[in-house]
């Protein structure tokens, strides 16, 4: 799909990596899969994983402490595998997208691609952050039970067989090869977070921060169009511009119906999520060795959360930027009287901020500190709960 990189560092790097991880290939226009049993390995994982972490949360109703501690990475695992089905079923779009943003990006000037730097250089710091706090945290999660159960061996002489996840096992992990089992099965379950949520949620940050750049191109251009001399072609630009808004406002329309679903998802379960590590941490209910994970689990649903947040916030900020730029153009007595009401139109048009949305909410930042509120409020009332039960 891309003939170049647009000679912008990093650039579609991660999301590439990141896909390809997990067995797909989005920078192709059919998005085929590239590696089908790898894809199917990591979802059956992560859907029998959710089983028996719900099945656990069933069996300790009763002890509050043992119910968050399982559905944090439920909570998780569900949202991870709502997002790999989901681009599994709407891959091809995805990847349409992906491609007509770079083809309109290509036709960029020089003078004018310095916008397009700027937007994924912020893109590429951010992701980058993202993928490595996501990373040493699944990291964590997989080596920490173990070491720790070496190290209590090497003290008191016995294995401790502490688990990655708490779940509910078909078989004994108390046994060596029982334990290797779940333990793997439990990596390869992690794995499938780790990439099904950094290639999809960096995906949607790069589509941002490159319509973002395209908002910014097109003011550009509104601004060069006032200096040309002639007047027919500096109609023919006008022209131009009206036609590559309308394609960027269709760019994004097309990225709000692919990702409404998941971002319903994604916040209406972070909320609790939150709820639940912040009730971890902050109660006592889980060993201190738990808490380095525990905290860096929360960095990186934070990040997660600003990625989809700042993401929406900044698109909407940008789109309403172009009502600004036409006005400031109409009102230039440069300009005659025809191409005023043609810009007049887009003008309007250009104040109806583009939005992306989750079914029922903007996706904006008060959106972040909703879900930041919802989720204190949760660890009120759990705590509340927790006393009564004591």
């Amino acid at each position: 799909m891309f003939k170049s990189g647009l000679n912008i560092k990093g650039y579609f790097h991660l999301q590439k990596f990141t896909f390809h991880r997990l067995g797909i290939d989005i920078t192709t226009r059919s998005a085929h899969v590239t590696r089908i049993y790898l894809l199917i390995l990591q979802i059956v994982a992560l859907a029998t994983i959710l089983i028996s972490m719900a099945s656990y949360s069933w069996q300790h109703i009763q002890d509050i402490g043992e119910v968050t501690n399982a559905m944090t990475p439920f909570m998780q695992a569900t949202i991870t595998l709502w997002k790999i089905w989901l681009v599994i079923y709407r891959r091809r779009e995805m990847a349409e997208i992906v491609e007509n943003i770079y083809l309109i990006s290509a036709k960029a000037s020089t003078k004018e691609l310095t916008h397009l730097i700027q937007e994924n250089n912020r893109e590429r710091l951010m992701n980058t952050a993202y993928y490595y706090s996501v990373l040493n945290t699944g990291m964590l999660a997989l080596t920490a039970p173990v070491l720790v159960s070496f190290i209590q061996y090497l003290r008191l002489g016995e294995f401790s067989y502490i688990l990655v996840l708490k779940a509910t096992y078909p078989i004994d992990y108390a046994r060596p090869l029982n334990y290797f089992l779940i333990w793997l099965w439990s990596a390869v379950s992690i794995y499938g977070v780790i990439y099904g949520s950094v290639s999809v949620d960096s995906l949607y940050s790069w589509y941002i921060h490159n319509l973002v750049g395209n908002f910014k191109i097109l003011q550009s251009k509104l601004v060069s169009a006032e200096s040309t001399a002639d007047l027919s072609e500096r109609r023919t630009h006008i022209y131009y511009c009206i036609a590559y808004h309308q394609r960027i406002i269709a760019m994004t329309e097309q990225l709000n119906l692919i990702y409404q679903p998941i971002v319903f998802v994604q916040f209406s379960l972070n909320a609790l999520q939150i709820c639940f590590l912040a009730y971890q941490i902050g109660s006592g209910v889980v060993a201190t060795v738990d808490l380095p994970f525990l905290f860096l689990f929360m960095i990186s649903v934070g990040i997660q959360l600003m990625i989809y947040s700042y993401g929406g916030q900044h698109l909407q900020n940008e789109s309403v930027n172009v009502s600004k730029s036409i006005y400031q153009t109409i009102n230039s007595s440069a300009w005659p009287i025809d191409l005023r009401k043609v810009l007049l139109i887009s003008m309007m048009r250009a104040q109806k901020p583009s939005k992306l949305t989750g079914i029922f909410f903007d996706v904006d930042l008060p959106l972040f500190l909703w879900v930041w509120r919802t989720a204190g409020s949760y660890v009120t009332l759990l705590r509340s709960v927790d006393q009564k039960n004591l």
